[in-house]
């Protein structure tokens, strides 16, 4: 029979457990307002300017003179290029299987396409991923970035300016993005999206009438497209890192939000069991107490 005072004292820790998450999850939701609100404003821009640039690159049949754009036809064999694989992640955990989700599916990915590719390296943007495959894959880490409490356009144009290094160099040929993708408070998509380098939509024939066409014409472009492109090209690789951040934010908050709710739930029911358990226990010490009088005042009397 377990103890009364360790059951009392046990249901007390469980109760100042189910304060902490309880009130975690409130900050969970707060956050997650702001954050939501940050990305669900963002999204547009980042599209707009995505369709932007890739409408003006079309605007010529003359290549782009960029290799961050590549024209169709002129990709690297698979097998000759070093791939850059940035997987995103939190700094901090008690986000449910946030975490863990992104790591298993980068863990796989890796295993099943590394053969393909010549080389394939790794950079982390939050802690959580970094801390398990440090200690794996150490040789294959090329760099790792803190999350921070917030995302920030200035921590994502600092890490887009190294990785268009790194692509201009010849260091890597191919980057792709692992991130969690925002839907709503329960819900994240987990996400492998190319990044580099920007592939330029084909153009129609001339005589060939098509939507992408059509949209074309309703354009003036100055003072020329290649100088309009340049300075597409500064904002957009930033702009898209800084999305790919506000959804992996978002993902965090909503995941820690849900986890710290079943957190809290569990606690009430283990304290309902812990409570009647005490409460049978105590039942049952009254009880013996009661016959043990019992049998004394009757041994007295006889």
């Amino acid at each position: 029979m377990a103890n009364l005072k360790d059951l009392k004292k046990r249901i007390g820790t469980v109760k100042n457990t189910q304060q902490t998450t309880k009130a975690m999850k409130m900050v969970s939701a707060a956050k997650l307002r702001r954050s939501q609100e940050a990305i669900v404003g963002h999204r547009p821009y980042a599209r707009g300017l995505a369709h932007l640039m890739r409408l003006i690159a079309s605007m010529s049949e003359t290549p782009v003179i960029s290799p961050l754009i590549q024209a169709p036809g002129t990709e690297k064999p698979i097998a000759e290029r070093n791939l850059l694989l940035v997987v995103v992640t939190s700094d901090r955990g008690l986000c449910g299987a946030f975490n863990s989700n992104i790591i298993r599916r980068t863990e796989r990915w890796v295993r099943e396409n590394e053969s393909k590719y010549a080389s394939l390296k790794l950079v982390f943007v939050g802690r959580k991923g970094n801390d398990y495959f440090k200690l794996r894959w150490p040789d294959r880490i090329l760099k790792y970035v803190e999350f921070g409490p917030k995302a920030t356009f200035i921590a994502a144009e600092k890490l887009t300016g190294w990785i268009i290094e790194q692509f201009q160099a010849g260091v890597v040929d191919e980057v792709k993005f692992v991130y969690n993708e925002f839907k709503n408070a329960i819900t994240q998509e987990l996400v492998i999206e190319n990044y580099l380098p920007v592939q330029e939509a084909p153009m129609e024939p001339a005589g060939k009438e098509t939507e992408a066409n059509s949209e074309i014409e309703l354009y003036l472009v100055k003072p020329s497209r290649e100088e309009i492109l340049r300075r597409l090209l500064e904002r957009y690789f930033a702009v898209q890192l800084y999305r790919i951040m506000l959804e992996s934010q978002a993902s965090e908050h909503g995941a820690r939000m849900s986890a710290m709710e079943n957190a809290t739930k569990n606690a009430g029911e283990m304290i309902e069991g812990l409570t009647l358990l005490y409460n049978k226990n105590r039942q049952a010490a009254i009880t013996k107490e009661i016959l043990e009088i019992t049998s004394g005042s009757e041994a007295l009397k006889g």
